[in-house]
This record gives C-alpha cells, structure tokens and sequence, in this order.
C-alpha cells in the first residue's frame, strides 16, 4: 500500500492512525493544516517561483503561517474528503504538466523520513522517555534546541529514539541527512 511507510513514521512518530473519520484535537487539526500547506507553499514559492498574496501580503516563507483553531470551529469530513483528493489531483496533474518523476520522489522522502528516528541496536530499556542527558542515545546524536522530548519507540522488534518539539512535530536527530533528489530530477530534465 502507497502509504505503509507514512504509517510507519506515524506510528513512530506516536501519531494517531485513525481507521474510522473522527474529529482531533485543536493541536492535531493545526499540525495537519501546518504539514499540508507549508510543503504545498514550499512546492508553489520555492519550486514554481511563484508568491502567493493574500490582501496585498506577499507570503515567501512557508514557515511563518500562524495557524488557529477558532473555538466554534467544526470539523467538516466531507470537505476534508473533497479537499484532499483535490489536492492529490492537482499534486498529479503538477507532476504530468512539469514532468516531476512524483512516485520516485515520494518513495525516496518516504525512507527519508525514517531516517527520523534513531534506531538503537541493542536497547534494553523499553519504551521511556529519556532524561536530556540520555539524548545522545550512545551515537553522539545531538537534537535542535525546540526538542523538548525524546522518547523511546518500539515498532515490531526495533526500537527508536524520537525527539519531539512542543507542537509534538517530529524533529531531526544531528544523524539525519537531507533526501537526494538530484539524480531524479537529471534523469527527468
């Protein structure tokens, strides 16, 4: 299945997979709509060129939307059903109007992803959160300075260490290292 990985991270991520529609918390529905539209900004002013305005405000860092939840504020599934399968149609018809080889791509920030999460060969510890000084998890792995947890995750037999911030965001282990996309995109110019 396309999304066995996304589900991986998710799962090592300590993120909710949900088998049925159900309303989330005020903090999930902004880590949705931050992780959605900061990559799509990041597609249109970083990858098209193009700067979106909204009343005049050029908007150029995907990074700087603020998002809120308004108290009264319902969640819609039929929107959201309509809104993302719109969104994975218009990702498509992106990738066949510019020629982006999409599926490689996704499949290789898929396994970037995982790289996340620091495996810890031979851990005896269980499942804990582990104390600031344990952070470096016997690699010299270091965290950037808005960690505010790291844990220690089981999937299957495997245990991993995940640093989280205060929105509950996964964050990079000084281990992880950029995805390489740059032989795709040479293949597909």
């Amino acid at each position: 299945m396309q999304g066995d990985k996304v589900r991986t991270f998710m799962t090592l991520g300590g993120q909710m997979i949900s088998q049925r529609l159900r309303s989330g918390t005020t903090e999930e529905r902004k880590l949705g709509a931050h992780l959605l539209l900061s990559e799509v900004l990041e597609y249109v002013i970083k990858g098209l060129g193009v700067i979106p305005e909204v009343n005049g405000h050029k908007i150029t860092d995907p990074e700087a939307m603020q998002y809120n939840v308004p108290s009264d504020s319902k969640m819609a599934p039929l929107e959201m059903l309509d809104g993302l399968a719109d969104v994975a149609y218009t990702m498509y018809w992106n990738a066949l109007s510019f020629g982006v080889p999409l599926e490689e791509g996704y499949d290789l920030v898929c396994d970037n992803n995982l790289e996340k999460f620091v495996k810890l060969d031979g851990w005896q510890g269980g499942e804990v959160t582990l104390a600031p000084e344990q952070w470096h998890c016997g690699k010299a792995i270091t965290w950037p300075n808005d960690v505010v947890t790291v844990n220690v995750v089981r999937v299957n037999a495997d245990y991993y260490a995940v640093g989280k911030d205060v929105r509950r965001k996964v964050r990079k282990p000084s281990s992880f290292r950029s995805v390489k996309l740059e032989a795709l995109v040479d293949a597909a110019a």
